[in-house]
Protein backbone atom coordinates (compact mmCIF):
# COMPACT_ATOMS: atom_id res chain seq x y z
CA UNK A 1 0.00 0.00 0.00
CA UNK A 2 1.26 3.53 -0.57
CA UNK A 3 2.05 5.45 2.13
CA UNK A 4 1.14 9.28 1.68
CA UNK A 5 2.61 12.54 3.12
CA UNK A 6 -0.39 12.60 4.78
CA UNK A 7 -0.63 9.75 6.47
CA UNK A 8 2.66 10.04 7.78
CA UNK A 9 2.31 13.19 8.93
CA UNK A 10 -1.08 12.48 11.08
CA UNK A 11 -1.48 15.95 10.18
CA UNK A 12 -5.44 15.94 8.91
CA UNK A 13 -4.47 17.29 5.67
CA UNK A 14 -6.76 16.45 2.79
CA UNK A 15 -6.12 15.97 -0.87
CA UNK A 16 -9.59 16.92 -2.99
CA UNK A 17 -10.19 15.94 -6.44
CA UNK A 18 -12.84 15.31 -8.27
CA UNK A 19 -13.03 11.36 -9.02
CA UNK A 20 -13.84 11.61 -12.55
CA UNK A 21 -12.20 14.19 -13.75
CA UNK A 22 -8.42 15.90 -12.03
CA UNK A 23 -6.64 18.32 -13.44
CA UNK A 24 -5.26 17.49 -17.20
CA UNK A 25 -1.90 16.73 -16.56
CA UNK A 26 0.71 17.16 -19.81
CA UNK A 27 3.33 13.99 -19.85
CA UNK A 28 5.80 16.72 -22.14
CA UNK A 29 8.95 17.35 -21.26
CA UNK A 30 9.44 20.46 -19.22
CA UNK A 31 11.40 22.66 -21.02
CA UNK A 32 15.16 23.32 -19.18
CA UNK A 33 14.94 25.23 -16.41
CA UNK A 34 17.98 27.21 -15.21
CA UNK A 35 21.34 25.16 -14.67
CA UNK A 36 21.34 23.34 -11.14
CA UNK A 37 24.77 22.69 -9.38
CA UNK A 38 24.49 18.82 -8.47
CA UNK A 39 24.95 17.71 -5.08
CA UNK A 40 27.46 15.54 -4.34
CA UNK A 41 27.03 11.66 -3.89
CA UNK A 42 28.09 12.73 0.42
CA UNK A 43 25.67 15.58 0.61
CA UNK A 44 22.55 12.90 -0.88
CA UNK A 45 23.04 10.27 0.88
CA UNK A 46 23.13 12.60 4.21
CA UNK A 47 20.18 14.27 2.89
CA UNK A 48 18.40 10.53 2.26
CA UNK A 49 19.37 9.39 5.63
CA UNK A 50 17.35 12.71 6.85
CA UNK A 51 14.75 11.39 4.86
CA UNK A 52 14.51 8.18 6.46
CA UNK A 53 14.42 9.53 9.88
CA UNK A 54 11.77 11.98 9.26
CA UNK A 55 9.65 10.02 6.67
CA UNK A 56 9.97 6.36 8.26
CA UNK A 57 9.10 3.50 6.09
CA UNK A 58 7.88 5.63 3.43
CA UNK A 59 9.39 5.07 -0.46
CA UNK A 60 12.08 7.66 -1.35
CA UNK A 61 12.30 8.88 -5.20
CA UNK A 62 14.51 10.94 -7.36
CA UNK A 63 16.25 12.64 -4.78
CA UNK A 64 18.19 15.57 -5.91
CA UNK A 65 19.66 19.43 -5.73
CA UNK A 66 16.31 21.49 -5.98
CA UNK A 67 16.44 24.89 -7.91
CA UNK A 68 15.93 26.77 -5.05
CA UNK A 69 19.68 27.38 -3.64
CA UNK A 70 20.60 25.22 -0.40
CA UNK A 71 17.45 23.49 -1.67
CA UNK A 72 16.56 19.69 -2.14
CA UNK A 73 13.71 17.62 -3.73
CA UNK A 74 12.35 13.80 -3.61
CA UNK A 75 9.33 12.14 -4.10
CA UNK A 76 7.88 10.80 -1.28
CA UNK A 77 5.28 7.85 -1.36
CA UNK A 78 2.97 10.16 -3.78
CA UNK A 79 4.19 13.31 -3.25
CA UNK A 80 7.03 15.84 -4.45
CA UNK A 81 8.68 17.91 -1.39
CA UNK A 82 10.87 20.78 -1.66
CA UNK A 83 13.00 20.92 1.54
CA UNK A 84 15.73 22.02 3.02
CA UNK A 85 19.32 19.72 3.88
CA UNK A 86 18.22 19.32 7.49
CA UNK A 87 14.25 18.29 6.88
CA UNK A 88 13.53 21.55 9.37
CA UNK A 89 11.20 22.90 6.72
CA UNK A 90 9.57 21.61 3.46
CA UNK A 91 7.03 22.66 1.09
CA UNK A 92 4.55 20.42 -0.41
CA UNK A 93 2.67 21.77 -3.51
CA UNK A 94 3.33 22.86 -7.27
CA UNK A 95 6.55 24.25 -8.70
CA UNK A 96 6.21 26.27 -11.43
CA UNK A 97 8.84 27.47 -14.02
CA UNK A 98 7.72 31.21 -14.30
CA UNK A 99 9.31 31.44 -17.92
CA UNK A 100 7.08 29.23 -19.44
CA UNK A 101 4.52 28.69 -16.97
CA UNK A 102 5.49 24.88 -16.85
CA UNK A 103 4.71 22.77 -13.75
CA UNK A 104 7.84 21.03 -12.83
CA UNK A 105 6.41 18.96 -10.17
CA UNK A 106 3.95 17.38 -12.50
CA UNK A 107 6.42 16.98 -14.76
CA UNK A 108 8.85 15.60 -12.36
CA UNK A 109 6.14 13.29 -10.75
CA UNK A 110 5.18 11.86 -14.07
CA UNK A 111 9.04 10.67 -14.69
CA UNK A 112 9.20 9.23 -11.42
CA UNK A 113 5.98 7.39 -11.45
CA UNK A 114 6.30 5.88 -15.27
CA UNK A 115 5.42 2.15 -15.50
CA UNK A 116 6.21 -0.52 -17.94
CA UNK A 117 4.52 -0.57 -20.33
CA UNK A 118 5.27 -3.91 -21.57
CA UNK A 119 3.43 -5.62 -18.40
CA UNK A 120 0.24 -3.95 -19.55
CA UNK A 121 -2.32 -6.64 -20.76
CA UNK A 122 -2.98 -5.68 -23.97
CA UNK A 123 -4.92 -9.08 -24.43
CA UNK A 124 -7.34 -6.96 -22.27
CA UNK A 125 -7.53 -3.79 -23.77
CA UNK A 126 -10.15 -2.83 -27.06
CA UNK A 127 -7.62 -1.96 -29.63
CA UNK A 128 -8.10 0.84 -32.27
CA UNK A 129 -5.32 2.45 -34.92
CA UNK A 130 -5.71 5.53 -36.67
CA UNK A 131 -2.56 5.84 -39.80
CA UNK A 132 0.45 4.10 -39.07
CA UNK A 133 -0.32 4.10 -35.55
CA UNK A 134 3.03 4.46 -34.30
CA UNK A 135 2.14 6.67 -31.15
CA UNK A 136 0.89 4.62 -28.69
CA UNK A 137 -1.47 5.32 -25.09
CA UNK A 138 -2.88 3.28 -23.29
CA UNK A 139 -6.34 4.39 -21.60
CA UNK A 140 -8.19 3.50 -18.91
CA UNK A 141 -11.71 4.38 -19.56
CA UNK A 142 -15.66 4.71 -18.26
CA UNK A 143 -18.34 4.41 -20.91
CA UNK A 144 -20.52 6.60 -18.91
CA UNK A 145 -17.58 9.34 -18.60
CA UNK A 146 -18.38 12.24 -20.78
CA UNK A 147 -15.08 13.39 -20.61
CA UNK A 148 -14.02 9.94 -22.06
CA UNK A 149 -16.75 10.33 -24.71
CA UNK A 150 -14.49 13.73 -25.49
CA UNK A 151 -11.40 11.72 -25.38
CA UNK A 152 -12.49 9.65 -27.92
CA UNK A 153 -14.03 11.96 -29.96
CA UNK A 154 -10.31 13.50 -30.06
CA UNK A 155 -9.08 10.33 -30.97
CA UNK A 156 -11.57 10.18 -34.28
CA UNK A 157 -9.84 13.16 -35.58
CA UNK A 158 -5.82 12.36 -34.79
CA UNK A 159 -3.86 10.24 -37.03
CA UNK A 160 -1.07 7.69 -36.75
CA UNK A 161 -1.75 6.63 -33.41
CA UNK A 162 -2.22 3.18 -31.35
CA UNK A 163 -5.36 3.14 -28.59
CA UNK A 164 -5.51 0.23 -26.00
CA UNK A 165 -9.10 0.68 -24.25
CA UNK A 166 -8.73 -0.59 -20.97
CA UNK A 167 -12.77 -1.20 -19.44
CA UNK A 168 -12.32 1.02 -15.87
CA UNK A 169 -15.52 1.82 -14.92
CA UNK A 170 -16.55 3.83 -12.17
CA UNK A 171 -18.74 2.39 -10.09
CA UNK A 172 -19.33 4.75 -7.87
CA UNK A 173 -20.02 7.58 -10.15
CA UNK A 174 -21.46 5.15 -12.63
CA UNK A 175 -23.28 2.17 -11.34
CA UNK A 176 -24.51 0.95 -14.65
CA UNK A 177 -20.82 1.31 -16.20
CA UNK A 178 -19.87 -2.19 -15.03
CA UNK A 179 -22.46 -3.68 -17.30
CA UNK A 180 -22.00 -2.09 -19.73
CA UNK A 181 -18.59 -2.90 -20.37
CA UNK A 182 -19.20 -6.15 -20.04
CA UNK A 183 -21.67 -6.42 -22.49
CA UNK A 184 -18.93 -4.37 -24.39
CA UNK A 185 -16.74 -6.83 -24.14
CA UNK A 186 -18.88 -9.46 -24.62
CA UNK A 187 -20.33 -8.35 -28.22
CA UNK A 188 -18.95 -10.20 -31.71
CA UNK A 189 -17.18 -7.18 -32.38
CA UNK A 190 -16.14 -5.01 -29.31
CA UNK A 191 -14.37 -1.66 -31.20
CA UNK A 192 -17.68 -1.41 -33.31
CA UNK A 193 -19.60 -1.72 -30.00
CA UNK A 194 -17.22 0.23 -27.97
CA UNK A 195 -17.26 3.22 -30.20
CA UNK A 196 -21.35 2.76 -31.04
CA UNK A 197 -21.52 3.69 -26.90
CA UNK A 198 -18.68 5.37 -26.45
CA UNK A 199 -19.39 7.98 -29.23
CA UNK A 200 -23.46 7.58 -29.62
CA UNK A 201 -24.81 6.24 -26.54
CA UNK A 202 -26.02 2.91 -28.83
CA UNK A 203 -25.25 0.21 -26.15
CA UNK A 204 -24.75 -3.26 -27.91
CA UNK A 205 -28.11 -5.48 -27.99
CA UNK A 206 -27.27 -8.81 -28.94
CA UNK A 207 -24.49 -9.27 -26.35
CA UNK A 208 -24.32 -10.45 -22.32
CA UNK A 209 -22.30 -10.52 -19.44
CA UNK A 210 -21.72 -14.48 -19.37
CA UNK A 211 -18.57 -14.37 -21.22
CA UNK A 212 -14.85 -14.61 -19.95
CA UNK A 213 -14.28 -10.91 -19.07
CA UNK A 214 -11.15 -9.13 -17.72
CA UNK A 215 -13.21 -5.90 -16.65
CA UNK A 216 -13.07 -6.42 -12.41
CA UNK A 217 -9.16 -7.17 -13.43
CA UNK A 218 -8.79 -4.09 -15.32
CA UNK A 219 -10.19 -2.50 -12.29
CA UNK A 220 -7.30 -3.53 -9.74
CA UNK A 221 -4.88 -3.22 -12.16
CA UNK A 222 -5.86 0.49 -12.45
CA UNK A 223 -5.93 1.06 -8.57
CA UNK A 224 -2.31 -0.56 -8.61
CA UNK A 225 -1.15 1.56 -11.04
CA UNK A 226 -2.35 4.58 -9.67
CA UNK A 227 -5.44 5.05 -11.88
CA UNK A 228 -8.32 7.60 -9.43
CA UNK A 229 -10.02 8.64 -12.42
CA UNK A 230 -11.00 8.83 -15.91
CA UNK A 231 -9.63 9.19 -18.53
CA UNK A 232 -6.48 8.33 -17.66
CA UNK A 233 -3.61 7.04 -20.06
CA UNK A 234 -0.11 5.97 -20.26
CA UNK A 235 2.05 7.48 -23.00
CA UNK A 236 4.85 5.00 -24.88
CA UNK A 237 7.38 5.73 -21.67
CA UNK A 238 4.90 4.86 -19.19
CA UNK A 239 4.24 8.04 -17.58
CA UNK A 240 0.60 8.51 -16.67
CA UNK A 241 -1.50 11.52 -18.15
CA UNK A 242 -4.61 12.44 -16.74
CA UNK A 243 -8.17 14.11 -18.47
CA UNK A 244 -9.00 14.45 -21.80
CA UNK A 245 -6.41 16.72 -23.13
CA UNK A 246 -7.47 19.32 -26.09
CA UNK A 247 -5.80 17.66 -29.59
CA UNK A 248 -3.18 20.08 -29.76
CA UNK A 249 -1.86 19.36 -26.45
CA UNK A 250 -2.38 15.57 -26.68
CA UNK A 251 -0.63 15.70 -30.09
CA UNK A 252 2.10 17.32 -28.01
CA UNK A 253 1.93 14.65 -24.90
CA UNK A 254 2.64 11.65 -27.57
CA UNK A 255 5.24 12.93 -29.98
CA UNK A 256 6.96 13.93 -26.68
CA UNK A 257 6.51 10.48 -25.26
CA UNK A 258 8.09 9.15 -28.56
CA UNK A 259 10.97 11.07 -28.76
CA UNK A 260 11.94 10.18 -25.04
CA UNK A 261 11.49 6.45 -26.57
CA UNK A 262 14.26 6.89 -29.43
CA UNK A 263 16.29 8.60 -26.74
CA UNK A 264 16.44 6.36 -24.20
CA UNK A 265 17.15 3.25 -27.17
Amino acid sequence: MKQTIVALLAAGLLVACNAQQPPAASANAAPAAAAVAPASEAQLAEVRKALETRFQGAPIKGLRASVFPNMFEAMIGDDMIYFDAKISHFVVGNLIEAGTMTNLTESRTAELSAIDVKQLPLNDAIKFVRGKGERVMYVFTDVDCPFCTRLERTLQDMDNVTVYNFMFPIDSLHPDATRKQKLIWCAKDRLKAWQDMALNGKLVTDSNTNCANPVDATKALGQKLGVKATPTFFVADGRLVAGALPKDRLEATLNAAQARVATAK
